[in-house]
């Protein structure tokens, strides 16, 4: 980080930009080559003008944002930012990019744990650029996400930053027990994944604090995982996401339900039943939506797709 309490003269780029791909004046928007149908509501198809600061140090980027207050946010990725610019539903008065931030795409193993950059991308984890803090599960739950121009871009510390309760990674860290490194101007801080959720789409960070990278304790080799979730399309929300930790050598057992209306949650009872009597075969699905019927929330016809994603999550990690 430069000596500087302020932004580098250059990184307000000419003035004030448009959002990312509008379209001309006066012509309907075209999808490979076929100009499609004006929609038939008013919807913003551009966002609102912001400045734009690109950052090459953590520390410059909390140094800017806490300049900026809460006029500005972070571009960590922009597969959840960019989208909800466009419709106006984010309206940012600048943005602070850490694409270029290279300390944030930093891997490294240690002996009990992985510490992954917040802005390595679901590609690198799919292509098995991170250490496996255990046996294949996080190039499972990346290869799962949208298309790969999205996982091309999107980043595990924006992702989990975002809080969408219907995205795959809360739900896979609260069941890897992870941890989130953060930056802010008081100095560094450990935030524990069980209390990085308040709430749907809300953190636990505070102002001017950024994730800096992500720790997962590693597990045995004896360890145990199954990860399901219920969608129509692979570019849609989840409807339903069950993930199960199993490993007896240190004595941990996780089964978490995520794609709710509120963050995921760990499933205690059902846990703890499995770290004393893991299951010898498949679980019923019946028996599945008897453990989770007391869940608030869950109408009957969503009660099916949580129990379904249960069942072939206990059955991955534990049939066989």
């Amino acid at each position: 980080m430069s000596g500087s309490t302020g932004p580098p003269q250059d990184a307000f780029r000419a003035g004030k930009r448009r959002g990312f791909g509008h379209c001309r004046p006066g012509r309907p928007p075209r999808l490979h080559g076929v100009p499609m149908k004006e929609p038939s509501l008013d919807v913003h198809m551009d966002s609102a003008q912001f400045d734009y600061v690109r950052v090459l140090y953590a520390e410059e980027a909390v140094n800017v944002l806490a300049q900026c207050g809460e006029r500005g946010v972070v571009l960590a990725g922009g597969q959840s930012l960019i989208p909800q610019m466009s419709l106006r539903a984010a309206v940012p008065h600048v943005i602070v990019d850490l694409g270029q931030v290279t300390d944030l795409r930093v891997i490294e193993a240690h002996g009990d744990s992985v510490s992954i950059g917040a802005m390595v991308t679901h590609a690198m984890i799919e292509d098995g650029q991170v250490p496996a803090p255990i046996t294949g599960m996080l190039p499972y739950v990346a290869h799962g996400i949208a298309h790969r121009d999205v996982r091309n871009r999107g980043t595990l510390g924006g992702t989990a930053c975002w809080a969408d309760p219907c995205a795959d990674w809360p739900t896979a860290l609260l069941a890897l027990d992870a941890t989130l490194v953060t930056l802010s101007p008081q100095g560094e801080r450990r935030i524990p994944i069980t209390s990085f959720y308040p709430e749907a789409f809300t953190n636990a960070l505070g102002p001017a604090e950024i994730v800096t990278s992500i720790v997962l304790p590693r597990s045995s080799k004896r360890a145990r995982w199954g990860y399901y979730k219920v969608t129509r399309t692979v570019s849609e929300s989840a409807d339903a996401i069950a993930a199960v930790i199993s490993d007896p050598e240190r004595g941990v057992s996780r089964v978490v339900l995520g794609g709710l209306k509120t963050p995921p949650v760990v499933l205690t009872e059902l846990s703890e039943d499995i770290r004393h009597r893991p299951p010898s075969g498949t679980v019923g699905l019946e028996a599945c939506e008897e453990m989770i019927s007391h869940l608030p929330g869950l109408a009957d016809v969503n009660l099916h797709n949580y129990a379904f994603a249960l069942n072939r999550a206990l059955r991955s990690a534990f049939a066989g």
